[in-house]
């Protein structure tokens, strides 16, 4: 049985010497290794520099949809557990959060008609309740997020875009980010 500790450490080595893909997305010796296990410490890479984060993300996206397939349950407390870092009254800074999130509806179809429009709410500024990021950092890779999730998710497109043109983001680098985003949406 393999540790929590090593995992991680085996899987940031990993990351920083080889190219992810679909068939190609951890170490070896962890392809047998329990989903849950490999997924926590696929959690423990995403604050980490961004080469190592974003190969994590696509890791921990390819992860939990093919955990979907075996175990449902289990997936969805994966994407909660996504949803409990994004809050603010977690306690905690989401960061790598929003990217694992979209890789992860962006490999399931299941899991898109479940939490895709989640994902798209915490760029929805809106009066009330919301899951609208406030944390301006973190925002600008929400809408990094959500363009991941739309060139996956096509049928997404409309209400992004609608979503981003009936709202004027006040933070100067997160107004170029949705503005970027819009525009990259428009031409797809």
């Amino acid at each position: 049985m393999s540790t929590f500790r090593t995992n991680k450490n085996l899987i940031r080595a990993w990351f920083q010497h080889n190219t992810i893909t679909e068939e190609n997305y951890l170490p070896p010796q962890l392809m047998n290794v329990p989903e849950m296990e490999v997924i926590n410490a696929l959690f423990a890479c995403l604050p980490q520099e961004k080469s190592i984060s974003d190969k994590a993300s696509l890791a921990i996206g390819i992860s939990i949809a093919r955990l979907f397939e075996k175990d449902k349950e289990q997936a969805q407390v994966c994407m909660r557990r996504f949803m409990w870092h994004m809050n603010e009254e977690s306690g905690n800074i989401g960061w790598g959060i929003p990217m694992a999130f979209a890789q992860s509806v962006a490999h399931s179809d299941q899991l898109t008609k479940i939490y895709g429009n989640v994902l798209l709410s915490y760029i929805h500024d809106k009066e009330g309740d919301s899951n609208y990021c406030d944390h301006a950092p973190l925002r600008l890779t929400c809408y990094e997020a959500v363009g991941i999730f739309v060139k996956a998710k096509p049928q997404f497109k409309e209400k992004a875009v609608q979503i981003l043109e009936s709202q004027h983001d006040d933070d100067e680098a997160c107004y170029a980010a949705s503005q970027k985003l819009l525009q990259t949406l428009k031409q797809l």
